[in-house]
């Protein structure tokens, strides 16, 4: 993984852990309003919206960039999917562009056409660069130190599964078991065993869980009792809930400087648990005996003690006495409270997760035109002028045109065109016929060309490694003008491409087909 896509992951999971924090407040407050009118189910099942949320940047394509919350004012651009990392890359030049760069010089500060080059402000652009890439680092750091803590505690207690002698289980607890798994529809793969291992009953295991039940609880419970832990254990098994809890913890592992994320996730798996018992209790015919089998945990002094990779039937001395207030004061069946729970859900999907078309009425404009003046206008640029961009096979659109805020500076800034990221050395196609105005270094944008399409329209490409055109040279569309590189302030191989009407940069993608290279 390179810096500069560890920087952009960065810049991503910065607004994404925003969004996700704000989520988490909206949830928390709807089960807070609706805590009376609302199943333990559909409490649970609201908190599948911040998997979504947090999970929807990590599918292929652009669906992270498009889903949009809306509206979103223009004072508050969360539109950062990437961002440039700025850090200086002229010793990356070839030999030619040095000496023609070199040649450009006046005491290495000044280029043709009276440009300073400002060396105070390229050591401040290197200083944020310096500390992006730090905290891009840390960052990593920490996800890695999060996921690694888990990862061992389910591999030493494999490991001592694994190395302990098995206990017996008595005879009726497994026929018991055996009877209650058939009833459920679990597959015979589950196992129950004893243990002392573990200090409360727990299901255990990714793959192949197992029912743990501590030696010690063994001639404890009477059979009303253990069905209801039976029953709890499966009904995790059945649910998948091992999985939803692994997917949710390297979800927001993510965002583990976010403590908004971590308190969602302490919030689902309370409110999985009072979904299970929910579950449990639309079962068994008496409540009586599911509060007073945790009531004897409790006496008992059972503690939780179990990997990630498990749910258990016991929790905190807290979760329980509310658990037990949920079992006393539950009512199976209640229709309105289903209602109620997918009408909420529904809507707070249509909020929360919303279409693509969000995104489009959320573009930013390059000039403040009133929005149905901005659209004609777009719409007559697309007519005026239609270019076609070729691009290498494996080359892909890595930023796009837009407005982005610096996670560092807090600066808003116009990203003028779409970064297109391939192979040093590729070839870079004009998008159209005309004549080149421009072919030359620039000491920020690397060795450039710019096309003149008529009176009206520029194309420009940046960074290119060399050039294959000079001003005054008349080009056909599909012509090559240079090869892809990495030169002026750039991170790594890409093209910059740019389009510009009558000196206003504007959206490439809006008059600009994208196609691949022919081989």
């Amino acid at each position: 993984m390179t810096m500069e896509l560890a920087i952009r992951m960065f810049g991503q999971a910065l607004v994404g852990s925003l969004e996700a924090a704000v989520l988490v407040l909206l949830i928390a407050g709807t089960l807070r309003l609706c805590r009376k009118t609302l199943s333990p189910g559909w409490k649970y099942a609201l908190w599948f919206l911040l998997l979504a949320k947090l999970l929807i940047p990590l599918l292929p394509g652009d669906a992270g960039n498009q889903l949009r919350w809306l509206p979103v004012p223009d004072t508050l651009e969360t539109r950062l999917p990437v961002f440039e990392a700025i850090q200086s890359r002229a010793a990356n030049l070839s030999a030619a562009a040095a000496a023609e760069a070199s040649e450009r010089t006046s005491g290495g500060t000044v280029f043709e056409g009276g440009e300073a080059a400002s060396q105070p402000a390229s050591l401040s652009r290197t200083s944020d660069n310096l500390l992006l890439q730090i905290a891009a680092f840390v960052w990593l750091s920490g996800i890695a130190l999060a996921l690694l803590f888990p990862l061992a505690g389910h591999l030493a207690m494999s490991r001592a599964l694994r190395r302990e002698t098995r206990l017996v289980v008595p005879r009726e607890l497994e026929e018991q078991f055996a009877r209650i798994r058939a009833d459920i529809g679990i597959r015979p793969a589950v196992q129950l065993r004893l243990t002392r291992l573990v200090s409360g009953p727990a299901l255990f295991g990714i793959f192949s869980p197992v029912v743990l039940i501590p030696r010690d609880l063994a001639g404890r419970l009477d059979e009303a009792e253990w069905e209801c832990i039976f029953r709890h254990e499966l009904t995790h098994s059945r649910r998948k809930d091992i999985w939803v809890n692994l997917l949710a913890y390297s979800l927001v592992s993510a965002h583990w400087f976010n403590p908004l994320a971590w308190y969602g996730l302490r919030r689902m798996r309370i409110d999985q648990e009072s979904a299970c018992d929910a579950n449990v209790l639309n079962v068994i015919t008496s409540k009586e005996a599911y509060a007073s089998c945790m009531i004897k945990l409790l006496e008992i002094g059972a503690a939780r003690k179990i990997a990630l990779s498990g749910v258990g039937f016991f929790g905190s001395k807290k979760l329980i006495a509310r658990r037990i207030v949920m079992i006393r004061d539950y009512k199976p069946g209640r229709k309105k409270a289903a209602y109620t729970g997918a009408v909420i859900f529904i809507l707070a999907g249509a909020l929360l997760l919303p279409s693509a078309l969000a995104a489009d009425k959320n573009e930013p404009r390059t000039n403040p035109q009133p929005a149905a003046q901005a659209a004609e206008t777009n719409n007559d640029s697309a007519k005026e002028i239609q270019l076609r961009l070729k691009i290498p096979k494996d080359a892909k659109i890595s930023s796009r045109y837009g407005y982005r805020i610096h996670p560092v500076t807090s600066e808003k800034s116009l990203h003028d065109g779409i970064d297109i990221a391939g192979k040093a050395g590729s070839d870079i196609f004009a998008a159209g016929a005309g004549k080149v105005a421009l072919s030359e270094y620039d000491s920020a944008k690397g060795l450039t060309v710019k096309i003149e399409h008529g009176e009206a329209w520029v194309t420009e490409y940046r960074h290119l490694d060399k050039l294959a055109v000079e001003a005054g040279d008349e080009v056909k569309s599909g012509d090559v003008i240079g090869q892809m590189g990495s030169t002026g302030e750039s991170t790594g191989p890409h093209l910059h491409y740019s389009t510009l009407k009558e000196g206003e940069y504007v959206d490439p993608l809006s008059v600009t087909v994208i196609g691949t290279e022919a081989k």
